[in-house]
């Protein structure tokens, strides 16, 4: 079974975990309950019902990414970037 790549785990530990971080804590999740990235890792994967993301492939892994990213989308009103999306353009175009 190919396991994921080393970029792909880059993206989700360097952006996805703390940017849904940032997002449940804005929400009103308690900060401590997501103090820790793996803290906050272990609650996607239970919300998901991944038991272990280890021997996930890198197309099942990126549908866990994506499951995130929509849910942060939706219902916490954050959007976390794609990988090596420029948002620099967008945010100065908007002053």
């Amino acid at each position: 079974m190919e396991k994921r790549s080393l970029l792909l785990n880059k993206y989700y530990w360097g952006v996805v975990v703390p940017q849904s971080s940032e997002a449940l804590i804005y929400a009103g999740w308690e900060r401590e309950r997501f103090a820790h990235p793996d803290l906050v890792h272990k609650f996607w994967k239970t919300l998901l019902g991944i038991p272990s993301t280890a021997d996930l492939s890198n197309k099942k892994f990126l549908e866990f990414v994506e499951d995130i990213k929509r849910i942060a989308a939706s219902y916490l009103m954050h959007y976390i970037p794609d990988p090596n999306e420029d948002l620099s353009e967008e945010i100065i175009s908007g002053y």
